[in-house]
């Protein structure tokens, strides 16, 4: 009887110490598992923190941002756009503004500086075009002294004989205006010199047409016969005589040509002030840009209004005259948020 409640007994113990064994040895595997798997995340966590450097390089301003992956850690800028270098200049300018910066990080650039009087030109993408390949469509910059990668972002082209067109350093918004997703939608106005009004569709751009307003306004005023009617200082947006433009430009109820001479016979003949006719002559070239970039959206479509302060300023508020919302973005943070995304985008692909 003894030996039977000892036999059942070790069976018993062995049987548990079998079970604790494999347990053990599960739960090492699990540890181990988990533990790998930390690693491999903690690796993933470094490579994403990569130092590199973003720069944003147009006609007339430079910006350089030194980067620990999405994080700006510094930022330096200067008056030595594209319009104040020979194409030998651009790459000690580089190296001037990396100075106390780790030597190997890889550098991203947007702008004018991949422009055919850049730099070194970035060919450009046509439409239709997806902001992925606008990012790993990046050219690769041959330098001479800096022991670092170099690379440019390419522009966008419109290639159709009806409607050619191009873009350069805009796309680079856009990217950070989606932050690089590849599903997001929506219409985007840019105001600049030359306004640039674009259709994306699921990351991918579908068309693009561009406005010379602010050009035009800026001959007008300073070069026609209208300077001497006009305000020397800013728009003034809650003028009547802003609106007045807007809505005439809107409606066309007077052709183009005529009403800008207009402002020069109302100044005389009815003697309204150089402040209002400013307001009237920036609602009017507005009001005419409206009426043929807002055709085709939606009305319940909102826009995505991308620029300076001053800028966003007049077209938001022409855009409420005509009836439309827009949702206001600052231009200088969607270029680092741009190349950002290029960077996800990019860096796999070039180690």
């Amino acid at each position: 009887m003894k030996k039977t409640r000892f036999r059942c007994f070790s069976l018993l113990a062995f049987g548990l110490l079998t079970k604790t064994r494999l347990y053990l040895s599960m739960s090492k595997r699990i540890l181990r598992s988990n533990h790998e798997k930390n690693i491999t995340i903690l690796e993933s966590m470094m490579e994403n923190q990569q130092d590199w450097v973003a720069v944003d390089w147009g006609t007339t301003h430079f910006r350089i941002w030194r980067m620990q992956g999405r994080n700006a850690l510094e930022g330096r800028e200067a008056s030595c756009g594209l319009l104040n270098l020979n194409r030998e200049e651009f790459e000690p300018t580089l190296k001037e503004h990396l100075q106390g910066w780790p030597l190997e990080s890889p550098v991203l650039m947007s702008g004018m500086v991949g422009s055919r009087q850049g730099w070194q030109e970035a060919p450009y993408l046509f439409l239709p075009v997806s902001l992925k390949d606008v990012a790993i469509g990046a050219v690769d910059v041959q330098t001479n002294d800096l022991q670092r990668k170099v690379h440019v972002l390419p522009g966008v082209a419109c290639q159709e004989e009806s409607r050619p067109d191009v873009m350069r350093g805009e796309e680079t918004q856009m990217l950070g205006l989606g932050a690089g997703s590849l599903e997001w939608s929506g219409v985007i106005c840019l105001p600049g010199t030359h306004c640039k009004w674009v259709r994306v569709a699921l990351g991918q751009i579908q068309q693009f047409d561009t406005y010379l307003t602010g050009e035009l306004f800026s001959i007008v005023r300073q070069h026609s016969i209208l300077r001497h009617d006009l305000e020397s200082g800013e728009v003034d947006v809650e003028q009547p005589a802003f609106a007045k433009g807007v809505s005439i430009g809107f409606a066309e109820t007077t052709p183009f040509l005529t009403s800008l001479f207009r402002v020069r016979a109302t100044s005389l003949l009815l003697g309204r002030d150089p402040a209002a006719n400013l307001a009237f002559l920036s609602g009017r070239l507005l009001g005419e840009e409206l009426r043929s970039a807002i055709r085709k959206i939606e009305k319940m479509e909102k826009i995505q209004l991308v620029g300076g302060s001053s800028l966003t300023k007049l077209y938001a508020r022409a855009l409420s005259l005509v009836g439309r919302e827009v949702d206001l973005h600052s231009g200088d943070d969607l270029v680092r948020l741009g190349l950002t995304a290029a960077w996800q985008f990019l860096y796999p692909q070039k180690e």
